[in-house]
This record gives C-alpha cells, structure tokens and sequence, in this order.
C-alpha cells in the first residue's frame, strides 16, 4: 500500500493487469471547526484524531488562550479592591487556621498580613501571574498525563502521550469559555468566590479553611462538561464506544477533585 498526500492508494493485481483504487484519506478540520464541534458536536470535534499526524496547535493555543485569560484574571484582581481584600482576607483565614494548628505563631501571622497588605500591584501581579501560567501548565501537562494513563490501562488505547494532550487541548475551549463567565459572575456579584458551581450558595460567606466549600466550588458546570467531551476524545483515541470514555472521564474528574482539596489547588 502507498500513501500519498490526499490519498491512500491500494495496488493488486489481477491476471496481469495491475489495478489500483483511491480510497480518499481523513480530512483534517481546522481549528475553527473543531472549537465549533466542540460545543455543538464533540463527537465530529474529534472525528479523524486517532488516524491523524500530530498536531501541536491544538494544544499549544488554548494553553495560550488560556494563560492570557489568567494574566487577565490577575489584573483584574489586582486593580479592583474589592476583590484585594477579599484574597488579603482570605489568606489570613488560612493563616489563622494554621495558627490555631500550631503550624505557625501569631506574631508570623501578623507580619505575613502586614507584608500582604503593603504589597504593590505590581509585585502582586507579578506573583499572580507567575504562578497561575505554572499551574495552568501543570494541569495542562499532568492532566494530560493522567488522560494517557487511564485510558492506555483501562480501555487499552494505543495511542501516545501527545494525542491525549491534543485531547486536552481541544476539550479546554469548554474552560475557557467557564472562565470567561466566572469573570463576569464576579463582577455581577462583586465577589471573587462567585462562579458557575454549587458554591455559589455560599460565594457571599465562603471560607477558604472549609472543606465542604472547597468541594462545592470544585463542582463547577463547566468542569463537569469538560470532562465529558474529554470522554468522548478519549473513547475516539481507543476506538471504543463514547459511553467508555464518558465514565472514564467522570471517574478521572472525581478522583481529581478531592486530590485537588487535599493539595489545596482547587479554587
């Protein structure tokens, strides 16, 4: 069998007459198709991944996408000082929690309140930024690895570590578009805690040291529909039924959630 660019050819012989038939070979969509099938379609959103070359774009561009969003995001914190209090008020939540733990003493509390408070907006932007695009990669690069994990054991794909990020990638438009309406949820409802999860019960008293808030903020919309179209990518990259990949995912994102608590990352 030769390959050539738009085609795969399929050469045999019959008698002594060499015959040849074109068997037209996958499309691939762009990216603008993908990010439209992606909330219309996931299924089309992912047609064709598994046969296709690798292709860095679709994760190299949310991944900026995204970090662009939380520069802005930062800023936004920064500058409004509504929500400046409530991170100042929020970290020394946490602060005291330790103290009353024994993990620190009232007197390092106060100069770390102190300290916080003093702070410039620019030295707080920086800081912002600097550890949001590493934890933006982090999620991009260990969720990934995880995707590639669990689907190479449990519904025995074959398929390498880029395509699960190429996954990721595509399924993140979801989390942008999430993070893009938490903006707006914040500023409508003047609090940095409002999003679209079962927290916004309690987004005008969140507490940072409570578990259960935590766990309600985790339970994001928009989190729980990323992690089924993930589903539906990882099914297509294990040439398995969509309902396979859906539950990995789930399980996948139910496993992360209290990881997540327990390290103190979820928002």
């Amino acid at each position: 069998m030769l390959a050539s660019r738009d085609h795969f050819q399929l050469i045999h012989f019959r008698g002594d007459i060499k015959m040849t038939e074109q068997i037209p070979a996958p499309k691939t969509q762009g990216l603008g198709s993908i990010i439209m099938n992606v909330f219309s379609s996931p299924s089309d959103a992912f047609s064709g991944l598994r046969e296709s070359e690798s292709r860095s774009t679709l994760w190299v561009i949310p991944l900026v996408v995204t970090m662009a969003i939380v520069i802005i995001i930062t800023y936004v914190l920064a500058t409004n000082e509504v929500f400046r209090q409530q991170i100042v008020d929020a970290q020394v939540q946490a602060m005291n929690e330790m103290v009353r733990q024994g993990r620190m003493t009232q007197d390092q509390a106060a100069q770390a309140t102190e300290r916080m408070q003093n702070a410039g907006t620019g030295m707080f932007m920086a800081f912002g930024i600097l550890f949001g695009c590493i934890f933006v990669a982090l999620y991009y690069f260990l969720g990934s690895l995880f995707l590639w994990l669990g689907n190479k054991f449990v519904l025995k794909s074959t398929a390498g570590y880029g395509k699960h990020l190429e996954v990721y990638g595509i399924a993140n438009w979801i989390g942008i578009l999430g993070a893009i309406v938490t903006l707006m949820m914040m500023y409508a409802l003047n609090s940095m805690y409002a999003s679209p999860s079962a927290a916004l019960a309690v987004f005008s008293h969140f507490d940072v040291t409570d578990k259960v808030h935590k766990l309600l903020s985790a339970l994001n919309v928009f989190s729980l529909w990323q992690a089924i179209v993930i589903g539906f990518g990882l099914s297509t990259l294990a040439n398995k039924k969509v309902l396979s990949g859906i539950v990995l995912a789930l399980v996948l994102w139910a496993i992360w959630i209290p990881v997540s608590i327990f390290l103190n990352v979820a928002r």
